[in-house]
């Protein structure tokens, strides 16, 4: 068995805890369906824009999501395509149900 370098295990670590939070968790899935003005996120988390505010800043300075300023607005997106690949996978553990085929698209 190969032994994952400390660094490594360490890089994981502070990658899971910047998505850790259940409003970083939820700006991220809605995400998954595209880019998302700040006003967006805030009616699809319920968190408030403060509140919202931070926690995008945080992400933002992982460069788990970007920003691109579009006239008066502010769209962000999953810049990360690997951060997208685990919510992926977080989805099909935690929400299998949605990860089915609907019956109808056979």
């Amino acid at each position: 068995m190969d032994v994952i370098p400390q660094a490594n295990i360490q890089q994981a670590s502070e990658g899971l805890r910047a998505i850790a939070h259940e409003v970083r968790l939820s700006v991220l899935c809605h995400l998954m369906n595209g880019p998302m003005c700040v006003n967006e996120l805030i009616r699809a988390t319920g968190a408030s824009q403060s509140n919202l505010s931070q926690h995008l800043a945080k992400m933002r300075m992982m460069g788990i999501i970007a920003n691109e300023k579009r006239g008066q607005q502010v769209y962000y997106r999953i810049a990360n395509p690997e951060f997208e690949e685990l919510v992926h996978v977080l989805k099909h553990i935690y929400c299998p149900e949605s990860c089915r085929p609907d019956p109808g698209e056979a």
